[in-house]
């Protein structure tokens, strides 16, 4: 294991070898460094691809190798500018160590959409901008936040070319550019739906109504059961006097004396109070010492509001 991460690191030297590295003018450190050269750290600078076209992003880093004994990670501190180009977040920061060797990468996403960048006309056969960012600026700080010492890693220059050619670019700024295509092109088939449009629409139309109905039934439903309770007693009340009087009439055409006084006491139960006389009327009819005539009964009835109808002598 220890012997391939010290070949993992080997590699990563090999691979920064190409950029920019700095450390010369840092101070030496007493007692030796892994580094060599009693370094306590080096730093490298990075962009890749170092030749790309207008808009498309690049990425540049900043890698830091440091002895573990002289160098604590937490107070390595990076500072860059990479104007006229945009970082599009913070940086990412990975670190890796083997024993007292320690690697931190700082790695930003670069991308630059503004005029600044434009490719411009540097030979006749080639549209490019060269640019040069500025170093990137490591300090090493002590416990109280005082910086120890510093360093500069320098990046390589960025190229931006242009997919245009400088006599395309100059017949655009004439209008004198000629497009040419072809006239037998195939044209592209009709999109085909496995639901047509027209029925797709008047499939939702349908499902709209019946969903709305379906609402505004439940709606319905739910709207009921705040009805006042006034008509439903007064439709019972009337049913019940209805059906006294309609006992009463069958007890009369079946000469039954005691049930046609009790069908009278019930008439006169069932009676609203707003005719108070009237109930009396039927109580005293019900009790008196001759047998009710059916004309005074059919009196309270109409008084009542209540018409007697075919029949209404069967029970």
């Amino acid at each position: 294991m220890r012997r391939a991460a010290v070949i993992g690191v080997t590699a990563v030297l090999a691979t920064l070898a190409a950029a920019a590295p700095a450390g010369a003018d840092l101070p030496p450190v007493q007692g030796g460094s892994v580094l060599g050269r009693n370094l306590p750290l080096k730093v490298y600078a990075s962009v890749t691809p170092a030749v790309h076209t207008f808009g498309d992003a690049i990425t540049a880093r900043v890698a830091v190798l440091a002895d573990r004994r002289w160098v604590a990670p937490a107070n390595v501190r990076t500072i860059v500018h990479f104007a006229p180009y945009e970082a599009a977040g913070p940086p990412t920061v990975t670190r890796t160590s083997n024993g007292r060797l320690l690697q931190m990468t700082w790695t930003w996403k670069l991308r630059c959409l503004t005029i600044a960048c434009l490719p411009v006309t540097k030979k006749k056969t080639d549209l490019t901008h060269i640019f040069r960012f500025s170093p990137a600026h490591v300090e090493y700080l002590s416990p109280q936040g005082q910086v120890r010492y510093s360093v500069d890693a320098f990046f390589q220059r960025v190229a931006s070319l242009s997919e245009l050619s400088p006599d395309e670019v100059n017949a655009l700024e004439h209008r004198s550019l000629i497009w040419y295509y072809q006239s037998n092109v195939t044209p592209v088939s009709a999109p085909h739906y496995r639901l047509s449009p027209d029925r797709a629409f008047w499939l939702a139309v349908a499902l709209a109504a019946v969903l709305g109905a379906a609402g505004l039934f439940i709606a319905g439903r739910w709207a009921l059961q705040f009805r006042p309770a006034r008509a439903g007693r007064a439709t019972a009340e009337s049913s019940s006097l209805e059906r006294a009087l309609t006992l009463f009439f069958w007890a009369r055409a079946n000469d039954d004396e005691t049930l046609q006084r009790k069908a009278l006491e019930r008439v006169a139960d069932e009676l609203p109070f707003d005719v108070h006389e009237l109930s009396e009327t039927a109580r005293a009819l019900a009790w008196s010492p001759e047998t009710p005539e059916e004309e005074d009964v059919e009196e309270i009835s109409e008084r009542a509001g209540i018409h007697r109808r075919n029949g209404e002598g069967e029970l």
